[in-house]
């Protein structure tokens, strides 16, 4: 057994569409081949659209296609409390500070930068202090400004991204409920994840959540974001597995069909 330890985190807002099942297929695979951990965890910290219904139909589509998950599935919301204990030590290392700036501002900003042909980057005068009292606030992560935040991507080669082109991020609520960019960071560190594969949709946020993982002293995973499919995601309402099933459809075909699109290993 190796240590590979990979996971396929999808959020309980509907069904498994084929996007989702294939990011969730070539964990799989790359877990068996390894003879690694394939691991479950459902995110569902959207908590107006996340339903018991969605996470059972996507647990359901998962084992109809053979995607049997080797360890307890890990539900995001009961970890708060690890969350906000991470919040917590990056707020006392500094790492993190309050951000009261309103929305208004910062669509003021960019509608300016936008209209200067200017890529928009917030630069919040909070981080050196200067934000209001006692008026409503966020908590931001205080990203490098200097440097680069540099990887090598397992597909899309080596990564560069100057750290003056990232904005401080925000990263949890006034009461402490975190976002996207911090717990996926945390509860990836907590499940041992050696590997992230995901679409490449994601691309974007790994310097984010790298320097993250660097200001909580956490090993960071490698990472490997695969080409997007046109069509097959949830935004675009592609047709879930479950769809194709009650079609009559085999899971075997389903598989081949979704294992190929944008690779073969010759013509088999």
């Amino acid at each position: 057994m190796s240590d590979v330890r990979v996971r396929f985190a999808p959020s309980p807002t509907g069904v498994l569409h084929l996007g989702g099942a294939r990011t969730a297929l070539f964990n799989y695979l790359f877990a068996r081949h390894n003879r690694g951990k394939f691991l479950l965890r459902i995110e569902d910290t959207d908590k107006e659209r996340s339903t018991d219904e969605s996470t059972q139909a996507i647990i359901s589509a998962m084992n109809w296609m053979g995607m049997h998950h080797d360890e307890d599935i890990v539900v995001q919301t009961t970890r708060i409390d690890a969350h906000r204990a991470a919040l917590h030590k990056l707020i006392d290392n500094g790492h993190v500070y309050r951000c009261t700036c309103r929305p208004e501002e910062r669509a003021a900003e960019r509608e300016a930068a936008l209209a200067a042909g200017k890529t928009f980057i917030h630069r919040c005068d909070c981080r050196d202090g200067q934000c209001r009292p006692d008026a409503p606030f966020v908590w931001r992560f205080r990203m490098p400004r200097e440097g680069e935040t540099v990887f090598d991507d397992l597909v899309q080669g080596y990564i560069v991204t100057a750290n003056a082109e990232i904005e401080d991020l925000v990263i949890a609520r006034q009461d402490g409920s975190p976002l996207y960019n911090f717990v996926v960071v945390i509860d990836d560190a907590f499940m041992g994840i050696t590997h992230v594969i995901r679409g490449k949709d994601h691309l974007t946020n790994t310097p984010k959540q790298i320097q993250i993982y660097r200001a909580l002293g956490l090993p960071v995973p490698q990472f490997a974001h695969l080409p997007l499919i046109l069509g097959l995601s949830k935004r675009l309402r592609s047709a879930g597995v479950e769809h194709y099933r009650d079609q009559g459809y085999l899971p075997e075909g389903l598989i081949n069909y979704i294992s190929r699109l944008g690779w073969s290993h010759g013509d088999q």
